[in-house]
């Protein structure tokens, strides 16, 4: 019976290990801000958010905004090599793919960020109550139909998405505390890369298309191996998109 009793109290030690090795991972996911889902299935619609899981140190968030890869002056790798091509190498129609729900259970305002074709390239949503720095929020938006180029190898294109949570409103000089912004930014020389070394340096949210291999195969040539696609905004890019306008003027960061 004591045998009994202890590999018992073993097995339950062993699983509530396991337990709390679950819960940590589940933390660590989302210790910073994220999409969500992370990854959607090609030639299909989804329902996203943008997810806050806390505050700047104790300041609660006051807005957000948000700047998807263009595609047009993007940095672009295929398994961890520079890609010289075209974004229309891999995906067809990446171009407006992203819309902003009207939802204002979070924040009082919001919009979208359009290029000079006007193709929507980001959002941002801010003003009313602001999210106490202890709790989660999400900001809805939906990614339309991508579709992959057939003639590629592509099998997962995963763009990094530039996202500011907004604490204070200052300079951009005056960025720098993480009491002010807590910036999820790609490191791409941009004003809006944070300090090196500093929290939250170089750690975008991320979202991924996967390709439909039962709808668009890949071609005999890839020798039945997929591509792993990366995409990162450019500089100009960031540093043109992240302001926030409202009513004609730039409202963050300070001009």
């Amino acid at each position: 019976m004591r045998t009994v009793l202890s590999r018992s109290l073993f097995n339950s030690l062993l699983a509530f290990i396991a337990i709390i090795g679950v819960v940590h991972q589940n933390e660590s996911a989302f210790a910073h801000t994220v999409i969500q889902p992370t990854e959607v299935t090609e030639g299909k619609s989804s329902e996203n958010y943008l997810v806050i899981t806390h505050g700047c140190s104790e300041n609660p968030v006051m807005g957000s905004s948000v700047v998807f890869p263009d595609g047009l002056d993007s940095t672009i790798a295929v398994n961890g090599n520079p890609h010289t091509g075209p974004l229309s190498d891999f995906v067809t129609n990446w171009g407006n793919s992203i819309q902003l729900y009207q939802d204002r259970s979070v924040f009082s305002e919001q919009d979208v960020k359009r290029d000079s074709k006007s193709n929507v390239v980001g959002f941002w949503a801010g003003g009313g109550r602001t999210v106490a720095p202890h709790l989660f929020a999400r900001i809805a938006f939906v990614s339309s139909s991508v579709l992959f180029n057939s003639e590629s190898c592509a099998q997962k294109i995963r763009f990094a998405v530039a996202v500011a949570d907004i604490c204070k409103i200052t300079a951009i000089d005056d960025m720098s505390t993480d009491n002010a912004v807590s910036l999820w930014v790609p490191a791409v020389g941009s004003k809006f890369d944070g300090t090196p070394g500093g929290h939250a340096f170089d750690f975008p949210a991320f979202f991924t298309i996967t390709r439909d291999l039962t709808e668009n195969p890949l071609p005999e040539s890839c020798g039945g191996v997929g591509q792993q696609i990366s995409v990162r905004p450019s500089a100009a890019q960031v540093d043109r998109d992240m302001p926030i306008q409202f009513n004609g003027a730039q409202v963050w960061p300070q001009p």
